[in-house]
């Protein structure tokens, strides 16, 4: 796999993770926040190796990010085979008013 593709998948997770944080409710929130705290500590853990000057620093960043981003997704997928929600329904403000 490519080099390029794995910090790509790095900047999705971090896209996909903001956006799930927000998106989702409940037993599914706390999943997702778990993956948060489990990206931070690796991202801690990238920066510290980067400042040491370690030739390997980012090496657990990337062999990560395919594994948390494909988790985020399948929390994202789950949601929707759990919580359908009709297309006319999503907005507050598209609900008509009594």
């Amino acid at each position: 796999m490519k080099i390029e593709l794995l910090f790509l998948a790095f900047a999705a997770y971090v896209i996909l993770q903001f956006f799930s944080l927000r998106v989702l409710r409940g037993h599914l929130m706390s999943a997702a926040v778990v993956s948060a705290v489990v990206g931070a500590l690796i991202t801690a853990y990238t920066i510290i190796a980067f400042l040491l000057a370690s030739n390997l620093w980012p090496l657990m960043l990337l062999l990560s990010a395919p594994w948390m981003l494909l988790y985020l997704v399948l929390l994202l997928i789950l949601n929707v085979l759990v919580n359908p929600r009709p297309l006319g329904n999503r907005h507050r403000w598209s609900q008509s008013k009594p």
